[in-house]
């Protein structure tokens, strides 16, 4: 009896043994090609960063200067210091990736470009919150809207909208956002569809409540 048992510990043993080579050999080889990379990379030439096409952010067509609470006014003061930024939605790049593309000697550069855009989705989905409690939902669709056409990873940023079409009795506009977001690659885009779709589940419903987290 205690030979076939042994003969099958030695074969289970023989297979982790293979299969730890296999799996070392793979991790060893990503490594590698990773480091490469990486090289490639730290040489890549640096081009003209003029030539890029930045986001810009519409001012005409935002609400501006029309409340007088201090926070929505804080809000816009710093919509118009970001007016005058170049930015640019480099959002899930690695540093390897924007060295591969703009260069490494502009890698602190661009860098700075995507740190703007992300204090942008935060800063929006910020000043829409504000005129949504501020009975201003119009006003936050405009700014919402933008956020959707520059691609923000803000999950709050489709909700808010959502909920706001939902209010206004833009229902037909919550199954296109619905679609956008399915063509985007957002860590929360399901829960975000999921809460479209309670939306579009009741389309008589009215919105009495928005979440501000």
């Amino acid at each position: 009896m205690a030979f076939p048992f042994l003969a099958l510990f030695l074969g289970f043993v023989i297979f982790l043994a293979i299969r730890y080579r296999q799996t070392d050999a793979h991790v060893q080889k990503m490594q590698d090609d990773f480091w490469e990379r990486e090289a490639n990379a730290n040489a890549s030439p640096k081009i003209n960063l003029d030539n890029l096409t930045y986001i810009t952010i519409p001012l005409d067509k935002f609400p501006l200067g029309f409340s007088e609470d201090p926070n929505i006014q804080e809000m816009e003061h710093k919509l118009h210091e970001l007016s005058s930024h170049r930015m640019l939605n480099l959002t899930g790049k690695t540093n390897t990736e924007l060295k591969e593309t703009y260069g490494v000697a502009n890698l602190d550069t661009v860098a700075a470009y995507g740190d703007d855009y992300d204090k942008l989705t935060v800063l929006l989905k910020d000043y829409a919150t504000a005129l949504i409690n501020n009975d201003m939902l119009n006003e936050a669709v405009a700014v919402l809207e933008f956020g959707v056409g520059i691609k923000t990873d803000v999950s709050q940023n489709y909700i808010l909208l959502g909920d706001c079409y939902k209010s206004l009795g833009k229902i037909s506009k919550i199954s296109y956002l619905k679609d956008h977001v399915e063509n985007l690659n957002l860590v929360l885009g399901p829960s975000i569809i999921n809460h479209l779709n309670e939306l579009l589940d009741d389309p008589d419903a009215v919105v009495e409540h928005f979440s501000t987290e």
